[in-house]
């Protein structure tokens, strides 16, 4: 060693710096979070379609359930011409005889699917107007909107047209 030089240890250069290790993190946690929002929009499409799925199953059931009904408490013309309900006794699903029965029928809490409400509106239409118009007349056509909501998407609703079939 020559005289008045210190001993210094050597620098040695393959290592990272400090500020490279920290850019490396940075990118990584961009990166990740990337990745996690791509994984909630995911779910959020998943649940949303499960929703839908469900709300289209029991608007069918309904629907179906309204099919399986005649049209009218009378079985030729005239027809009845107060909608909802004929007489105390039907007070149930089960007990609807005819499809004027589900006019303002709800159901607030769907068994199965608390989350679930729906609601039917029925009334006379006539084809002269496209089946676009109450009337207030008996007619050989009801209309029948079935709408199935739930609190986090909007309702879906279906319009029947259906006759007696003569």
């Amino acid at each position: 060693m020559e005289p008045g030089l210190k001993n210094h240890p050597k620098q040695t250069t393959g290592g990272f710096t400090l500020v490279e290790v920290m850019v490396v993190l940075i990118l990584l946690t961009l990166s990740f979070m990337v990745f996690l929002q791509a994984l909630n929009t995911g779910k959020l499409v998943r649940v949303k379609s499960e929703i839908r799925t469900v709300q289209s199953v029991i608007l069918n059931s309904l629907e179906q359930e309204i099919r399986a009904r005649r049209y009218d408490e009378n079985t030729s013309p005239p027809w009845s011409g107060t909608l909802g309900t004929d007489t105390n006794t039907e007070t149930s699903l089960a007990l609807f005889d005819d499809i004027d029965d589900f006019h303002q029928y709800t159901i607030s809490s769907v068994t199965g699917y608390p989350a679930f409400s729906c609601s039917v509106a029925v009334a006379y239409v006539s084809s002269s107007n496209g089946f676009h118009t109450a009337q207030n007349s008996q007619t050989n056509y009801k209309s029948v909107m079935v709408k199935v909501m739930h609190p986090t998407l909007s309702a879906i609703t279906d319009t029947l047209i259906i006759s007696p079939g003569f």
